[in-house]
């Protein structure tokens, strides 16, 4: 028995009501995750580096938390950035700030994590002081 034409109608609408329910619980859980919180970090540079397999290279770091007293145990802060690429001045920033070995302040937003993404840090650098 063949379905009517408002029964089409209606399993169509259905299939279009769950995919736009999908679509906006995506969306508004990314907007949730995406610049939870912001902050500064200051301290040396110790590491800038890309690693990943071919599909997913990502551009992580390593900066020291400077300590007062002597001997004392060193904090590290991971970070990442969103482009990798030579040509952004944030990486050009970083990397110049990790051969000077000088204090920085890294301004930074913190992304919460996503499924999508393999990044392994949450905190992605937005400007480098020096």
């Amino acid at each position: 028995m063949p379905l009517s034409r408002t029964a089409k109608i209606r399993i169509l609408l259905a299939i279009v009501g769950v995919l736009l329910a999908v679509g906006g619980w995506t969306a508004l859980s990314i907007a949730w995750r995406v610049g939870y919180a912001y902050g500064t970090a200051t301290g040396v540079v110790r590491k800038v580096s890309v690693h990943g397999p071919p599909y997913c290279k990502i551009l992580t770091g390593e900066l020291v938390y400077q300590g007062t007293n002597p001997g004392q145990h060193q904090e590290v802060f991971d970070f990442s950035v969103d482009n990798d690429a030579d040509t952004n001045p944030i990486v050009r920033d970083l990397k110049q700030a990790e051969r000077d070995g000088k204090r920085v302040t890294l301004d930074y937003r913190q992304d919460r994590k996503v499924w999508w993404r393999c990044n392994p840090s949450e905190y992605f650098i937005t400007t480098v002081e020096q």
